[in-house]
């Protein structure tokens, strides 16, 4: 016992005699019992403790692969054993403890591992292939054949990048996996607005050449086809890397993590001023006028780096250097997080790559299962109009846009009534409508109307229609006004 830090197993050997034995009459071809004895040295387990014993306590094949499925499919074990004990009654009667079922899965995952994970993904990756023509996958491995970077998307994502791939948003925050290594999902809004899935990545490493070579793959496996626009954090290595990719795209930094070092950064009393400039769009004159008004009254010694820093990216998050982007009215990139929450609801820091691979797989599904089921709600019905002043633009827009697009027209239109005609100017091919809220004249818009003009017919000087996809509220009041269908 010397030196030990465990206690001695306790001795469950008792030389029991109780015994059958079963011999084979080969003349009559039965089977028969030779000997039987029912003296035992120990106290019988009870009915309740039967699973326990080591002759009883085993998982079945059948019972194995059923675990290993809903392993695949992202539940956790004690919610497998709960199912199987749910199912069969008493945990008594699902034949195996909750020990053996956590062991048992261990012993998998380690076969898996000792094929090598990452040949085991690769694998994978080129039967998909085999399966699907579309399917899309590179990976680099690096001078000692290890991998370090792999980029896959499927079919499916292909086809959802052509149809809804103006907007990307993607980050690399979310590491849960045994490697460490980076998981980047890159994501866009469907015509439901609702979270799509272009591809996705693990990389070794957040440096410049690693976001340039993910960058480059990205497009390569979406035949060049480049978005109007991207979302991520700010990460500097990821700036620098779509400026030498994407340099002609609009970049946008995540408001989420902006707010964040805003408040880790700046003074409680100074963040809302902070706000006007990071949402309120203004010219880039009135910008450089409000930024110097600012830095002039809570710049410190202690926030005078930060702010140095930000005004350097001033591009990348201020509204008034963004108002030209399209960025389908998001800001942030928590399209792309949401999936990670998806994610991490079922993986831990212990995954492999193939965890992660087959976790990412059953994610998607329900993704995709939503969107069919939204086009199908389309197909079947009409929403109804309710506003009696612009009921034809209403059930022209029914039948133009799907309903999550639509009813945010309709409450666009509901606020339309609060505005009004301040001056309408007629010119030669252009109406120009100056706008106005009924409750606050000091703010004003301009809508120009021009007639037979059939690439863009109506515009208004908020410019949302340029960076959301849908009609503002101004241009709509403005239709209801020339009573449009």
């Amino acid at each position: 016992m010397e030196g030990r830090t465990r206690r001695l197993r306790g001795e469950t050997r008792c030389f029991c005699d109780a015994h059958i034995t079963l011999k084979l009459d080969k003349e009559r071809d039965v089977w028969y019992v030779s000997s039987f004895s029912d003296d035992h040295s120990h106290v019988l387990a009870r009915p309740d403790e039967v699973t326990f014993l080591r002759s009883h306590n085993q998982i079945k094949e059948y019972q194995k692969a059923e675990i290993l499925t809903m392993g695949g499919a992202g539940i956790r074990k004690h919610m497998i054993y709960d199912t199987l004990v749910s199912r069969y009654g008493p945990y008594a009667k699902a034949g195996f403890g909750r020990k053996k079922l956590y062991n048992m899965c261990y012993r998998e995952k380690m076969k898996l591992l000792s094929q090598g994970d990452a040949d085991i993904a690769i694998g994978i990756m080129m039967t998909r292939r085999e399966r699907d023509p579309d399917f899309f996958f590179e990976h680099t491995v690096d001078d000692e054949g290890r991998l370090k970077n792999l980029f896959w998307c499927d079919s499916q994502s292909r086809r959802d990048y052509v149809d809804y791939g103006d907007v990307t948003v993607f980050n690399s925050i979310y590491r849960m996996n045994r490697y460490g290594m980076p998981f980047i999902p890159f994501v866009g809004l469907n015509n439901h607005r609702c979270t799509t899935v272009f591809g996705c990545a693990l990389v070794s490493d957040e440096t410049e050449d690693t976001y340039v070579w993910l960058l480059q793959t990205f497009l390569r496996a979406h035949c060049q086809n480049r978005p109007r626009s991207v979302i991520t954090d700010g990460d500097a290595a990821m700036i620098k890397a779509i400026r030498k990719v994407l340099s002609e795209v609009w970049h946008r930094l995540c408001s989420w993590h902006i707010e964040k070092n805003m408040q880790k950064h700046l003074h409680h009393k100074s963040l809302k001023e902070f706000r006007s400039l990071l949402y309120y769009a203004t010219s880039r004159k009135v910008f450089e006028e409000r930024w110097a008004a600012f830095t002039a009254k809570w710049q410190s010694e202690k926030t005078k780096t930060w702010l140095h820093r930000m005004y350097k990216k001033k591009r990348l998050w201020a509204a008034s250097y963004l108002s030209g982007g399209f960025f389908l009215g998001m800001r942030s990139n928590q399209r792309s997080e949401s999936l990670n929450s998806c994610l991490h609801l079922h993986l831990d820091s212990g995954m492999t790559i193939v965890d992660m691979i087959v976790h990412y797989e059953n994610c998607i599904v329900p993704l995709r299962e939503n969107e069919a089921h939204d086009d199908y709600t389309n197909s079947q019905a009409v929403p109804v109009p309710v506003l009696d002043e612009c009921k034809d633009i209403e059930k022209s827009a029914a039948r133009l846009f799907t309903l999550a697009n639509f009813y945010i027209l309709q409450e666009d239109m509901k606020k339309a009534r609060e505005l009004e005609v301040l001056e309408r100017l007629r010119g030669a091919d252009t109406h120009r409508f100056i706008l106005t809220w009924k409750e606050n004249r000091d703010i004003s818009f301009t809508v120009d109307y021009t007639p037979g003009n059939s690439e863009e017919t109506v515009k208004c000087s908020c410019r949302s229609m340029d960076h959301k996809g849908l009609p503002c509220k101004h241009i709509l009041h403005v239709l209801i006004q020339l009573r449009f269908t």
